[in-house]
């Protein structure tokens, strides 16, 4: 829909669900607090690495000013065969690693 970038939704939800409802901390209260706040620190390294955490605009960036639309066939083919659909790949990569290095770091971290 040209909203939210679809990897930011989606790391946000992975590091909510394996830190936040449903685990507990050593007192025993739930962690939601926690999944907030890797989330929060996620979106702020999401904006602040691509200054916008909107599809569109990551998108008509990566097209060099025009929006590509890849629920069109049509804008699809020509989004891949410009580069933009790989950028948004390699993005999606970075972006994972990102998310799990910072899962990684609070499954570790000292308590």
């Amino acid at each position: 829909m040209a909203d939210a970038c679809g990897t930011l939704l989606g790391a946000t939800q992975m590091l909510g669900s394996i830190s936040g409802p449903g685990r507990q901390d050593e007192q025993g209260m739930p962690k939601l607090g926690n999944s907030i706040k890797l989330a929060a620190d996620f979106y702020n390294w999401f904006k602040e690495k691509r200054g916008s955490t909107s599809c569109r605009d990551i998108v008509t960036e990566f097209g060099n000013g025009k929006f590509y639309d890849f629920g069109d066939p049509k804008q699809a083919k020509e989004a891949f065969e410009k580069g933009v659909t790989q950028k948004c790949d390699q993005m999606a990569a970075d972006n994972a690693a990102r998310a799990a290095e910072m899962l990684w770091d609070e499954l570790h971290r000292e308590k």
